[in-house]
């Protein structure tokens, strides 16, 4: 990969462009990060954020092969949306049922999914290691579902999916093997359970409740263990409702923002053929 005229600060007609797609979008930090690695490896690349909404999003997939995009991540509320406009899903993506990384192999659009490694990677890094926790995910969307394969490679004793909309929590549950796989669906009354709370060990937050300010869920977080990690996989410039609440409370927390790094790494990898530079991605976005 040659070094390109972008990464002294200005785009050519060299320059391939990769793209997150969302809504919203424009918090992300995906943009400041990706562009700090490719500037620190000389490479000719720029990376931007698209809006498409629910109507278009199928368009916006397929301008990778229209517009010859070296890529696309993909965010809230279209990791399930864009599977049905890829050509093949990478054996991740399809375990999953969700995608947040396209990119062409040919004239193929490939779906994969770095969600997974790259919350495993972050939880890993953190000194966090799943393998026998009992935890909760709240949230049923694409990012628990990356979040519930990573759990169930790792090896999580116990999980239990608490969803505003039960019966999609219980087909996710049953997607990933139900009660064989020690998986079980709950409403969000669960949030309140001091019983169940007192055995959790590991808190994984998937949904943006609380992301644009306002209160997080109604949550007892007191009845959680003082050792109860709490993971949330939204980030902003400021903590979120829910680290906030866990901070409040004295309980370990992870910024979203470290599986945004691993997770991101891993795409870079499939965009450009090149390591990523974590340490310089990581402190682009402030950690």
């Amino acid at each position: 990969m040659s070094s390109g005229s972008s990464a002294k600060g200005s785009i050519e007609g060299t320059t391939k462009v990769v793209a997150v797609l969302g809504d919203p979008v424009d918090h992300s930090l995906s943009p400041r990060m990706h562009n700090a690695a490719f500037k620190e490896l000389g490479l000719d690349y720029v990376y931007v954020a698209f809006n498409p909404s629910k109507r278009t999003i199928g368009e916006a997939v397929r301008a990778v092969k229209h517009l010859n995009l070296a890529g696309l991540n993909v965010t809230v509320p279209y990791k399930q949306d864009v599977i049905r406009h890829v050509d093949r899903l990478t054996p991740a993506a399809k375990a999953i049922g969700a995608v947040n990384t396209i990119y062409a192999d040919g004239r193929k659009l490939i779906g994969n999914n770095t969600d997974a490694p790259g919350f495993t990677a972050a939880l890993t890094a953190a000194g966090c290691r799943p393998r026998n926790k009992r935890v909760l995910v709240i949230g049923a969307g694409g990012a628990a579902r990356a979040v519930i394969h990573a759990l169930v490679e790792a090896r999580a004793s116990d999980i239990v999916i608490a969803n505003r909309t039960l019966r999609k929590a219980v087909r996710t549950a049953k997607d990933f093997g139900g009660a064989r796989a020690h998986i079980h669906a709950a409403d969000l009354e669960i949030l309140d359970d001091f019983d169940f709370l007192d055995s959790r060990q590991l808190v994984v937050n998937t949904t943006s409740v609380g992301l644009k300010g306002g209160a997080f869920l109604d949550y007892d977080i007191k009845s959680t263990p003082e050792d109860c990690v709490h993971f949330d996989l939204a980030y902003g410039e400021k903590p979120t409702a829910f680290l906030d609440l866990a901070a409040k409370a004295k309980r370990p927390t992870i910024d979203g923002r470290h599986m945004l790094v691993h997770q991101g790494a891993l795409a870079f990898k499939l965009f450009t053929g090149r390591r990523a530079p974590i340490e310089v991605m990581s402190k682009a976005i402030g950690l």
